[in-house]
């Protein structure tokens, strides 16, 4: 590895080669109550960390330096090095990690605090290597230093071969040469370490100063940098904060360009606003104002005029010249790692991250915004025992992951016949291709999914066709990069903010003792019910809501603690809203459960394992017992026990049959699809007809789970479970097989499933709890008996491979109606009991009145047709579709027509029908998209009154 050429006679300097290596100087300054801290990265297999655990002798140790305050590790890279790319340089990822006790099970990860640069969803910090090197520099670019004079400190290595020549190098500050590198310059950890300005001679100036580093080698190859800090000491004002101003962002009605900010930074000595207001200059014209009511409670305040209502400003909090941050209570950021990947076509008119001008999250402003104009502003919810939530995942359900696509979609919701959605988080997360459990800014809409009034659409379109919308949030715990983090840094030593942690814990466990969260936890629940009209919450690990969990007994419960600030949650939100659903993801201890829903909670009830197991075939020994699935049978007080077989966390039931069916009947082998399938119907008749709400996970309709890479990994390390090492990750994407709604056996699950929501939403039987419920369902053969006034019913179901015979007692003489069979027998007074031969997952639904099925029906009457009192253009089947879809349409009088489909241009791709005249009547018209691309398409239906479109979507 020479690093000299001799040439003419002369020495040439040479760059260093891509193999040639440089030892790097890694230094942090460890919290207080830090152990031992390390810095695993992509060079040294991230520490060999277990689950997040790095053992206490790993390699990736640092070693504390107490005369220099920090601790450091050297390691050897290579130049040009690196398996991660950054705005086109190749580097190393890293971050520094530190053992809270002495067996390191209690751990941190932190980003770089001297390096702004991070990469990926995890925010790992980035290094290029370089031949001469200059890292880790103090001050930061960019800063603003109010403590005099500052120090300057900076990593400036180079190769062993060719080191750096402390003669040549210098630093200037301001442009003027000290030339006093080599006093201050460590040979052996290559680290330059000035204590102060004032030891060069240089003085600094009010407001914007440089320092320039410049690293020369022995063969004089040099690099400079340039960093650039505001020097300011402030003055802060002290007075209390106007009426009526609360943390946050506060629009001025009577003057729509006036904006009040309000920051709670106990501790802090003074914060000013940025942005575009400032030029992103730090001006003391926007230094706020402070509000002292005690050591423990302190506000920032500012209130600055000029913003143009109705348009973007964005903005950040600067404190005490070093921090940059968005506002807790921000209601859309900019991110500057993940921005640039949302499509153009998800928020149009998205303001761009001020590139080269901060760092960090942005929070966006909307002065004077236009109110969106609610069609359903007062929807009247389900009641929440007639809750059948259909839980999903935007960004695996839609090709085009999307509020608007979501709303076009709700027509199939609608049909299958939920009333709830029930999304996972839409609050803005790290990254874009996310299960969303990373949040940073809690109250802040993710923006990969649409815009705010995009979101607005679609709640608003669901409660038109009688579907409510419940959030996922998740209030455990918050993402480093979230402002509450940021603001004291990720140690529950010195951050008020964080929690003690707990088993299940992920990210920064948030202290739900500290009363600034309970008033921050109060404000989100609040936003989103107002802002955009949901229906309720689902809370994620609502069992980490206390800060006594880090002891397993208190995490499982009982837990007074805990089900005190829930009680004290869901009150608060009861004086706002009297109906929203609150719903707990709790799994604690049952006594507990009892206590939050006789308080007026749901819970979530997971019998994931019992009915896989049932579909499966095995019934022995209780494996396949539902007896759990009704509320009273767990002392439940109200029917508020949300039960469901699949959920984004639980492997698919289609899985576990593929796997591991019985197959000790040949002619019922349960790991052939059509027998799966079928089984599967018969979940449904065991499930959506047991009194109390019920959910199920997206496509469950249509038998997910099957199908290739369709399979859900277990949580953390704990292998592949019933997946294949090519299956994707547990978090990762999975296939979107809407394709499955075209093929005819999958899509009689779906409409066996949708007449079984019709029953149980035709009569209270099958939701009140004034119903009479009694069973047996830990067998072969299982049944159930409801009695209500309105309606008796029985349920008999064979979950055997081979043929059973089920002897069952009606409860009332009379007629009654085989359900699926449509057919009528009477029931006599001396002989209620019946013996039905079931061949396997046979079942049979009776009820005491008939009721219509919308799918199987056998009745071939046709009813008469209503007269069409207008033109009307119905929506298409299926939508979306693949690749034909039936259009309808109605006529209210003779009309000449025609009925065209147009591409996002306006462009004319098919006609359907030519301009015809046309009696008054009803029509369909089929379209076969075989040939075209996937994408959004509109159908136009033209009379001489006008047009009338429908948007449409192809996914093959």
């Amino acid at each position: 590895m020479g690093v000299f050429l001799l040439l003419f006679g002369l020495m040439l300097p040479v760059a260093a080669k891509s193999q040639d290596t440089v030892d790097v100087l890694f230094r942090y300054t460890p919290s207080e109550n830090a152990v031992r801290s390390f810095v695993p990265g992509s060079f040294n297999n991230w520490g060999n960390n277990s689950s997040g655990v790095i053992q206490a002798s790993d390699g990736s140790i640092l070693t504390p330096d107490t005369d220099a305050g920090f601790s450091y590790q050297i390691i050897e890279l290579e130049v040009g090095g690196g398996g991660t790319s950054y705005q086109g340089k190749t580097g190393y990822t890293y971050k520094f990690h530190e053992h809270l006790n002495s067996s390191g099970t209690s751990y941190t990860w932190l980003s770089d605090p001297l390096n702004p640069i991070t990469v990926g969803n995890y925010s790992d910090s980035f290094v290029e290597v370089t031949h001469p090197m200059i890292f880790q520099t103090v001050p930061a670019d960019g800063s603003v230093v109010s403590v005099t004079p500052p120090a300057i400190i900076s990593y400036v290595g180079a190769l062993a071969s060719d080191p750096i020549n402390p003669a040549l190098s210098d630093v200037r500050v301001n442009g003027s040469s000290a030339m006093a590198f080599a006093d201050y310059y460590d040979t052996e950890k290559q680290l330059l370490r000035i204590p102060s300005t004032q030891d060069l001679g240089a003085s600094l100036n009010e407001g914007l100063n440089t320092i320039t580093i410049t690293a020369v080698s022995m063969a004089g190859i040099s690099v400079e940098k340039n960093i650039e800090f505001t020097f300011v000491q402030p003055t802060v004002v002290d007075e209390p904060r106007p009426p009526g101003i609360q943390d946050g962002i506060t629009y001025h009605e009577e003057d729509e360009g006036k904006i009040t900010f309000s920051l709670f930074a106990p501790g802090k000595s003074f914060v000013h606003v940025i942005g575009d207001h400032s030029n992103w200059q730090v001006n003391d014209t926007f230094l706020m104002k402070r509000e002292f009511v005690r050591e423990d409670s302190v506000h920032f305040w500012l209130t600055i005029d000029g913003f143009t209502p109705g348009e973007y400003s964005r903005f950040q909090y600067l404190i005490e010249g070093e921090l940059r941050i968005t506002d807790p209570f921000s209601e859309l950021i900019l991110d500057p790692f993940h921005d640039d990947f949302i499509p153009e076509s998800r928020f149009p008119e998205r303001p761009d991250y001020p590139e080269g001008l901060t760092e960090g999250l942005v929070g966006l402003l909307e002065p004077g915004k236009t109110p969106y104009a609610w069609q359903i502003p007062d929807f009247d919810r389900p009641n929440p025992e007639e809750l059948v939530i259909y839980e999903l995942l935007l960004r695996d359900f839609l090709e085009e992951s999307s509020y608007d696509m979501l709303t076009d979609t709700l027509n199939y919701l609608s049909g299958l016949g939920i009333n709830a959605i029930e999304l996972m988080p839409v609050a803005e997360f790290d990254g874009n291709n996310s299960w969303g459990y990373n949040p940073m800014v809690h109250g802040a809409l993710d923006k990969f999914y649409g815009s705010p009034n995009a979101f607005k659409r679609f709640v608003d379109a669901a409660h038109q066709r009688g579907i409510a919308v419940i959030l996922d949030v998740v209030y455990n715990h918050a993402h480093e990069r979230s402002p509450l983090i940021e603001l004291y840094g990720a140690n529950r030593s010195s951050n008020r903010f964080i929690g003690p942690g707990h088993a299940f814990n992920v990210f920064q466990h948030l202290n739900h003792g500290d009363p600034y969260i309970k008033t921050w936890l109060d404000r989100m629940n609040r936003y989103w019910l107002e802002e955009y009209n949901i229906d309720g919450y689902r809370f994620d690990l609502s069992k980490g809501f206390a800060t006594n969990v880090d002891d397993d007994g208190n995490l499982q419960g009982p837990n007074p603690e805990r089900i005190a600030n829930l009680k004290r949650m869901y009150e608060k939100i009861r004086t706002y809203d009297s109906s929203a659903y609150i719903i707990l993801e709790h799994f604690a201890d049952n006594i507990e459960e009892k206590q939050l829903e006789s308080a007026g909670m749901l819970l979530w009830g997971n019998h994931n394992y019992n009915y896989a197991e049932g579909a499966m075939g095995y019934n022995d020994s209780g494996k396949s017992d539902f007896s759990g699935m009704y509320y009273a049978n767990r002392g439940f007080q109200n029917p508020f026990l949300v039960g469901y077989m699949e959920s984004h966390d639980e492997q698919w039931i289609m899985r576990k049959m593929k796997n591991y069916g019985n197959q000790s009947n040949a002619g019922h082998n349960i790991r052939e699809l059509d027998t799966a399938l079928q089984r599967q119907k018969l979940n449904g008749a065991f499930f959506f007809t047991i009194p109390g709400p019920k959910m199920l996970w997206q496509f469950g309709e249509l038998g997910y789970g099957w199908g290739e890479l369709e399979c859900l990994r277990p949580p953390y390390s704990d292998g592949t479970g019933d997946c294949l090492d090519s299956d994707p990750g547990r978090t990762a994407e999975k296939p979107i097989r809407w394709e499955y709604a075209q093929q005819e056996n999958r899509r009689a699950l779906y409409e066996t499933w949708a007449d079984l929501m019709h029953l149980r939403s035709s009569s209270p039987a099958f939701t009140s709890p004034e119903t009479q419920f009694s069973s047996f369902l830990a067998g072969d053969t299982k049944w159930m008996k409801l009695q209500h006034p309105d309606m008796h019913a029985v349920i008999i179901g064979n979950y055997d491979v081979v043929e059973r015979e089920r002897t069952i007692s009606f409860t009332q003489p009379g007629v009654w109606y085989d359900y699926f069979a449509e057919e009528s027998f009477d029931v006599s007074g001396d002989n209620l009991q019946f013996t039905y031969t079931l061949a396997p997952a046979e079942f049979k639904v009776f009820t005491s009145e008939y009721v219509d099925p919308i799918y199987t029906s056998t009745d071939l009457t046709v009813p008469d047709a209503e007269i069409p009192v207008a033109v009307e253009l119905h929506s298409s089947y299926p939508n979306p579709f693949n690749p034909i879809t039936t259009v309808r349409y109605t006529l209210a009088k003779p009309a000449t027509v025609s009925l065209t489909v147009h591409d996002l241009l306006g462009r004319t791709v098919m006609t359907l029908q030519p301009p015809t005249k046309q009696p008054s009547g009803s029509y369909t018209a089929e379209l076969d998209a075989s040939d075209w691309s996937s994408g959004i398409y509109l159908i136009r239906l033209t009379t001489p009154d006008g047009w009338h479109s429908q948007k449409i979507t192809l996914l093959k």
